[in-house]
């Protein structure tokens, strides 16, 4: 009874989070395709760069806890809301220096990836919307925390709608040479509205924030560290073959190889909405039942993450064209190569979370770390050769093998 009823309230969120993350990456997927259309492979490609720099500073101001908080939080629901008010604090300080670094190193960002100080002053006005992510993105994990599933997927859905709007408003209102800086600037601030929104509609909880044990800021960022540590590595990573691109290649080949990515990110799509449910059940579940039982459970389900993946190796071609254009014919080969290389995220990346419940997050970390430098020395032999193909191929090595790595280090814990 007891099983039969965990197993239905697991299938519930999993449906909630997954159809809310369906309607808000659909839009998302909406809006880059307007994107990309609009700009052409050449600024579409310098759109991506500028991204993963802003991505990768917000991955920094986060430390890690938005995982840690969500494994923390949902073990200690009791203090949810003091525990909240703490690492909001503490995500406002350490997003003000990372927006501090971020302002002040932007000239040599721009001179080092574009070879020109252009785009330094755009890089400074994103740079200021991290203390507004860094805001959001505790908020997300609160809800996450406390299982209350249906405002996480509406505040994802909301905060896509919005920069889906921004994006229409623009390419509309003002001319093509704007549309760069732009929609660069509406990606970075679209949140800030959103928080405004929901600050307003909240002003009175405001007014009973207290701050009452710094305990937690202490075991949420000793919990996070290592979370900070490997999530580092695997932003870097998805963002490294972009970052190589733009420096060993062309702007073009940024943008052929982004179009791709952004298609192939169906995968990530499922694979998130099983960590979010299934990370702060963790524990309960490991209780009732084994690891062992747990993998088996996650591999079961790969004949249907295949079944995906061989429809839509055949039907790209057709995919591409009709999404984004002729322009984009050359990222079918570098779509068709990164299938392979997410399909294992979507069994492999649920089976890590056993990690966290074992105390062994030092080995995740210690994964992440090693694939940087196999995917870095990947992209310096193939992108001279294959260009974005080959920064693909480098990817999909780094995944298999990180793949390959966990199931035998998940083996030797269990025996």
């Amino acid at each position: 009874m007891v099983k039969s009823y965990y197993k239905s309230t697991v299938l519930q969120d999993l449906l909630k989070v997954l159809s809310g993350n369906i309607v808000a990456q659909g839009i998302g997927f909406l809006t880059i395709i307007l994107i990309s259309r609009d700009l052409g492979p050449e600024q579409y490609g310098i759109f991506s760069l500028l991204l993963s720099i802003f991505t990768i500073a917000v991955q920094v101001s986060d430390f890690g806890v938005s995982t840690s908080y969500v494994k923390y939080v949902s073990e200690n629901l009791v203090k949810a809301k003091d525990i909240f008010v703490i690492v909001v604090l503490s995500k406002v300080i350490l997003s003000f220096l990372i927006t501090t670094v971020l302002f002040f190193t932007s000239d040599f960002i721009s001179l080092y990836f574009f070879e020109i100080s252009i785009y330094s002053e755009l890089i400074q006005l994103i740079a200021l919307s991290i203390f507004f992510h860094a805001f959001f993105g505790v908020l997300v994990s609160h809800f996450q925390a406390i299982q209350n599933f249906k405002v996480f997927a509406w505040l994802n859905i909301v905060h896509h709608t919005l920069k889906l709007l921004s994006v229409v408003l623009i390419a509309a209102l003002f001319e093509n040479e704007k549309h760069l800086e732009y929609f660069i600037l509406s990606y970075s601030y679209a949140v800030a509205l959103l928080l405004f929104l929901i600050l307003i509609t909240n002003i009175k909880c405001l007014t009973q924030i207290k701050i009452k044990n710094f305990y937690y800021f202490i075991e949420i960022y000793k919990l996070g560290f290592w979370v900070f540590l490997s999530s580092l590595a695997t932003i870097v990573i998805m963002r490294l073959d972009i970052m190589m691109l733009q420096k060993m290649s062309t702007s073009e080949e940024v943008g052929y190889y982004s179009v791709a990515m952004n298609l192939a990110m169906i995968f990530p799509l499922i694979t998130a909405s099983l960590v979010t449910t299934l990370l702060p059940k963790m524990d309960q579940f490991l209780k009732e039942r084994s690891v062992k039982e747990y993998i088996f459970r996650i591999l079961s389900k790969a004949k249907y993450v295949i079944g995906i993946l061989i429809v839509l190796e055949i039907t790209s071609l057709f995919v591409i064209k009709a999404l984004f254009g002729d322009e984009y014919i050359q990222s079918i080969s570098v779509f068709q190569i990164l299938l392979v290389a997410f399909i294992f995220g979507v069994i492999i990346n649920p089976i890590s979370l056993v990690m966290y419940s074992i105390n062994r997050a030092y080995l995740l970390t210690a994964m992440n770390w090693v694939q940087l430098p196999l995917n870095y020395f990947g992209n310096l032999l193939l992108i001279p050769i294959l260009q974005a193909d080959g920064a693909a191929i480098s990817t999909t090595f780094v995944r298999i093998f990180a793949g390959f790595y966990l199931l035998v280090i998940l083996n030797k814990e269990y025996k």
